[in-house]
């Protein structure tokens, strides 16, 4: 049989190509094979595929009847091979995707310091560093942690004020005496700031302020509101309750002199509008 013959070698750089000569069809990224280099390479691919029939007694028979078909599969399957590869030479990589800068988060001053105290230090070793970082984080830990329960207070305080409950400061006693149901004279009386400073001081400590409203029908009071009140609060249970009583006689007293009783004179029940806590009358 006769050996299959050496592709052509490629021409030098520069030298001309005839006219006759099967031109290659390039692309712009990439070139493709020509028929001919295709009809070699699949014509060389058949004869090594069938070297062994080749060599035989039928090698003849072989070539002229099983080497042009499978030869013909062979080209086929290099042309699309090729124009795969030319197609994926044709089609530019697609840009990288620009890098995602996240958001820059918003940090407390006393983090952002966190990166320079080591340089500040004098560049200690990683474990000095190290507990110098946590301390920092602690330390702002505990800050964040002391402004949160400082809200939390003020909501907790904000809504029992507005629910009309009173709140006795940290080591203090609170206690109340209703005053709405008195007469206007009394009411009036207890509201003036002399009468409550004579009362804080006989009481020896305790304060006394004039609270809620007054309403003359309590079925008429809109929800939430309080009858007017003497809220007092002090430092020992015996304070408040000692100006509480007080509260209670000044009231009382005053009331009994708008009843215009009979046969008891102003000397005994004092002036209406009047009230000394020194001497109760």
């Amino acid at each position: 049989p006769a050996a299959a013959a050496a592709p052509p070698p490629p021409p030098p750089p520069g030298a001309s190509v005839s006219a006759s000569a099967p031109r290659a069809t390039k692309h712009v990224y990439g070139r493709r094979k020509t028929d001919e280099e295709l009809d070699e390479e699949a014509d060389a691919m058949a004869e090594s595929t069938l070297k062994t029939l080749l060599e035989g007694e039928n090698g003849d028979e072989v070539r002229e009847k099983r080497l042009p078909p499978l030869k013909a599969k062979l080209k086929e399957k290099l042309r699309k091979a090729d124009e795969e590869q030319a197609g994926k030479a044709a089609t530019p990589a697609a840009p990288p995707p620009p890098p995602k800068f996240e958001a820059a988060q918003e940090r407390e001053p006393v983090m952002e310091a966190l990166a320079f105290v080591p340089g500040v230090l004098g560049g200690g070793s990683d474990d000095s560093s190290s507990m110098i970082l946590r301390s920092m984080a602690q330390l702002q830990e505990g800050r964040n942690r002391t402004v949160q329960e400082t809200q939390d207070q003020a909501a907790e305080m904000a809504a029992m004020l507005a629910s009309g409950n009173t709140i006795a400061p940290a080591g203090m006693f609170i206690e109340e005496f209703e005053i709405n149901d008195y007469p206007e004279i009394a009411r009036k009386r207890i509201s003036h700031r002399e009468p409550l400073a004579a009362i804080e001081e006989l009481s020896g400590g305790a304060k006394l302020w004039i609270k809620g409203q007054y309403h003359a029908d309590a079925r008429k009071m809109p929800e939430g509101a309080r009858k007017l009140f003497v809220e007092i609060t002090g430092p020992t249970q015996i304070t408040v309750q000692k100006a509480k009583n007080e509260v209670r006689k000044m009231m009382e007293a005053l009331a009994i002199r708008t009843l215009n009783i009979p046969g008891v004179s102003r000397d005994v029940i004092g002036r209406a509008g009047r009230y000394d806590p020194a001497t109760g009358k």
